[in-house]
């Protein structure tokens, strides 16, 4: 450690590196988050290879399938109530919205359990072949996982906690990989890249927790019911606009798997999925870094109205535009080549896929990260823009169809 200071410091390149990136709460915490998210994609990476012969297109279309369904009704978990934690000036106050949410995810939890098992058949029949019978009740456990780890993750960016987010990253991918590879020897079929996924997605709760019970107990003894209550109230907007925006944001992002399900079946669904992984993994380094140590730093401008906050936004959409196009697009060029050595024959159709696919990825991995109206307290405008996502998927697949 020291060999490296001396050389940082004589340099004075690496010097200047590295008091930007010591100095910049932005960079710092981006350069914490992603490399932690290089080395947990790192890890899909190695993974995928070896996932995409234990599983063929199918498989992965059913997954598919079970991930865009739970992504859409996950939102719902909290009614949103976790994306007002960045507004508070009191740690109190927050953390009497963190109750909040456990409360209600246990409310919803136990509401779509109920959904699930008086109205499976209508789940069952909107995506079969996708989402059969035996996988429905799949989607509670990941339901209640999914959701807490959502609450536990907005309160470490609220106290800019960014290395803890950082190890549940890793925690997730290599936990996630190693369940779909061991079921995958077992035979697991589906079940186990479904199991797999809630591992990955649920893992880091316990690190969370006992995070916030170190360090914030002070704050959590603070919580009362007439704190609750009083949150409920003040931040009504979140479950009033945010939590309908976001959920047609969801539907938007989903949509096309589902529509793919409806139009050309599981097969052709995997096939997508996998084209659509190829293209996001290596952008999302970047990508899920900037968007988790921006929301937490412009939620701070914003609690104390500084006029940092423009500067921030134009300088992370500039450096994401300098990464998507060659990133994205060099890889979206060679996939129709490389798809088949190294996934293996079944999924060539895959890197064909890419091409068109990078159109809608570059714009998406620029604006994705800042589009967080909500922190600036326009939560009706992001509903609307939502919905317009929304219009224009449907009638993409309307006119191509």
């Amino acid at each position: 450690m020291k060999g490296l200071n001396a050389l940082l410091q004589g340099n004075p390149v690496t010097a200047k590196i590295a008091g930007v990136l010591r100095d910049n709460p932005l960079y710092s915490g981006v350069a914490v988050i992603g490399g932690s998210t290089a080395l947990a994609q790192a890890i899909g990476v190695a993974a995928l290879p070896i996932i995409t012969r234990l599983y063929g297109p199918a498989d992965l279309g059913i997954l598919a399938v079970y991930t865009s369904v739970l992504s859409i009704v996950v939102v719902a978990a909290s009614l949103r109530y976790e994306s007002a934690y960045a507004i508070p000036r009191q740690d109190e106050t927050a953390a009497n919205l963190f109750a909040l949410c456990l409360v209600l995810l246990a409310v919803t939890s136990t509401v779509f359990a109920l959904v699930v098992l008086i109205a499976g058949d209508l789940f069952t029949g909107t995506f079969s072949p996708g989402l059969s019978g035996q996988y429905l009740w799949l989607l509670v456990p990941g339901f209640f996982g999914v959701g807490l780890y959502s609450i536990l993750n907005y309160w470490a960016i609220r106290q800019r906690d960014y290395p803890r987010v950082a190890s549940t990253r890793v925690n997730q991918s290599a936990s996630g990989a190693a369940c779909k590879i061991l079921l995958g020897l077992l035979s697991a079929g589906t079940a186990g890249l479904i199991v797999g996924h809630i591992v990955s997605q649920a893992a880091g709760i316990g690190t969370f927790a006992r995070s916030m019970w170190k360090t914030d107990r002070e704050n959590l003894s603070q919580v009362s019911v007439d704190g609750i209550r009083a949150v409920a109230k003040e931040y009504w907007s979140f479950p009033a606009f945010n939590l309908p925006a976001s959920v047609v944001n969801t539907l938007s992002l989903q949509l096309p798997t589902i529509m793919l399900l409806a139009i050309y079946g599981s097969q052709t669904v995997g096939l997508y999925a996998l084209a659509q992984n190829l293209l996001v993994l290596p952008g999302s380094i970047v990508s899920t870094a900037l968007a988790q140590v921006y929301l937490g730093e412009a939620s701070k401008l914003v609690r104390e109205e500084s006029s940092d906050l423009r500067p921030l936004y134009v300088t992370t959409v500039r450096q994401l535009a300098l990464v998507a196009v060659p990133s994205i697009g060099a890889l979206a060029l060679a996939a129709p080549f490389l798809t088949p050595v190294i996934f293996g024959g079944a999924w060539v159709e895959a890197g064909w896929y890419c091409l068109p696919l990078a159109l809608m990825m570059i714009p998406q991995f620029v604006a994705a990260p800042t589009s967080r109206l909500t922190i600036y307290g326009y939560n009706h405008w992001m509903l609307i823009w939502d919905l317009t996502r929304v219009g224009g998927v449907i009638a993409g697949f309307s006119i191509s169809q």
